[in-house]
């Protein structure tokens, strides 16, 4: 019995052995026809790739130059994906070339509409903001502007902040909360006036007595008017904040900075695409060439 488990185990060793032998023979034999195949046709080969490539850097000469641009904004009201939507809106007006509408939507001029080749969003880790699905709000994230011309830069900008915080619906909201926090501030005003016409009239009370009270009825405690004046103060510091920084849907952190170079690897990938297509164009005509070849010789 174990003789025969040793024979059983020495011909599947022997049958694995034959037919990796095999494989390795087949996969050498169909590189070897490759190889043969591009030696035989080598010149008409490289005559495609040599007639692709010369298209494909004329082609890539008259390509526009393209400068990516990048701002950093936070934002309030709306997630950064409905922001994000928005921002897609104009970039599909862009990449459809409808200047005439992105010129109208973004309130520039048809000539500074047509310099726009694209507009995306990221977060600050890289991902694309459409993807995004957290309602946190007050976080930053970039605008990326793919442009022809990197003089839009300002006016682009502009024209983008102009877009959000002039929006019906957000510059609705923002007046009617500019409203109560100007009427906050008002009544805040006057009640630290009060307060402070207290202090003064409690100042003058212990200058002319000589000495502190030590008895407070439940009407006054000076105490109380000190620490009521301090959340007052603090209350009038956030109102005055957001009326200053909080009023905009859309603020900038970072505005677009022109960029010396334009996008690396644009042209270069332009060329390389027809390159490839050369030599796809180069293989089929050779193996056109080779089958024409092979029917003659076939007797009829």
């Amino acid at each position: 019995m174990v003789e025969k488990n040793n024979n059983n185990d020495d011909i599947t060793l022997r049958s694995v052995k034959d037919s990796v032998i095999d494989l390795l023979l087949a996969v050498y034999t169909i590189l070897q026809s490759i190889f043969s195949f591009f030696f035989r046709n080598k010149f008409i080969i490289l005559t495609c790739i040599v007639i692709f490539g010369g298209i494909g850097f004329l082609f890539a000469i008259k390509v526009k130059k393209v400068y990516s641009l990048n701002m950093i904004v936070s934002h309030n009201e709306l997630t950064k994906r409905t922001y994000a939507e928005a921002i897609e809106q104009l970039n599909r007006l862009a990449l459809s070339r409808s200047y005439n509408q992105l010129s109208r939507e973004l309130n520039i001029g048809e000539a500074s509409a047509e310099n726009i080749k694209a507009l995306r969003t990221y977060d600050m880790n890289g991902d694309v903001v459409l993807e995004d699905t957290s309602t946190t709000k007050n976080l930053p994230f970039i605008i990326t502007a793919e442009v022809f011309n990197n003089s839009i830069a300002d006016s682009l900008q502009e024209s983008l902040l102009i877009y959000f915080n002039d929006n019906k619906y957000l510059k609705g909201r923002k007046e009617n909360q500019k409203r109560v926090f100007e009427e906050k501030l008002v009544f805040i005003s006057s009640e630290l006036e009060k307060l402070d016409s207290l202090k003064r009239q409690y100042n003058q009370f212990l200058g002319s007595s000589g000495k502190a009270a030590m008895f407070y009825n439940n009407a006054f405690n000076p105490a109380e008017i000190y620490q009521r004046s301090n959340e007052y103060q603090q209350q009038r510091e956030f109102v005055i904040n957001w009326l200053n920084n909080e009023f905009q849907s859309v603020k900038v952190i970072e505005g677009f900075k022109p960029v010396v170079r334009p996008v690396a690897g644009f042209k270069e990938r332009i060329i390389l695409y027809f390159i490839l297509g050369g030599i796809l164009v180069g293989c089929f005509l050779c193996a056109f060439i080779e089958l024409q070849k092979l029917s003659k010789r076939k007797p009829g």
